[in-house]
């Protein structure tokens, strides 16, 4: 009997484990949730205010907004793409320019209230080559 209830404890303890470890996972994903709100600037001169708010939905997925700004003008975007892993973000979403479609594929790791990277711009005709640049945000 003695040798049963041990291994029924170490199941239990270990059931226990595993559930904290994937509570830990959950609630450090969730930890990047919110709005960020800072500057980018790119290699071919441009540059602007940023605000990238990332929301984890009930069902695990990840959502985001993105809008900046382009010679003082708010730019909005429709994101395509967010994918999260820990403290790293990955956002894909388009954009209109003086009528040009354009898409752009931001990237950044939070450390501390900081989420920052770098962004790649292209076509969305063409896929050719615009911009690309670093951007960081605060917290807000």
């Amino acid at each position: 009997m003695h040798e049963s209830t041990s291994a029924v404890c170490y199941l239990d303890r270990m059931r226990l484990l595993v559930l904290c470890f994937a509570l830990a996972l959950v609630l450090f994903a969730a930890g990047i949730a919110g709005t960020y709100k800072g500057s980018y600037s790119g290699s071919a001169g441009a540059s602007g205010d940023i605000q990238v708010t990332l929301k984890q939905a009930d069902d695990g997925a990840w959502k985001s907004e993105v809008v900046f700004t382009f010679s003082g003008a708010d730019i909005k975007t429709k994101v395509t793409s967010v994918s999260v892993d820990g403290s790293k973000v990955k956002v894909v979403y388009e954009f209109d320019l003086d009528g040009n479609g354009l898409e752009s594929t931001i990237t950044g790791e939070l450390k501390g209230t900081t989420l920052a990277g770098e962004y790649h711009t292209k076509a969305a005709a063409d896929g050719s080559a615009v911009d690309e640049g670093t951007w960081k945000g605060t917290a807000q």
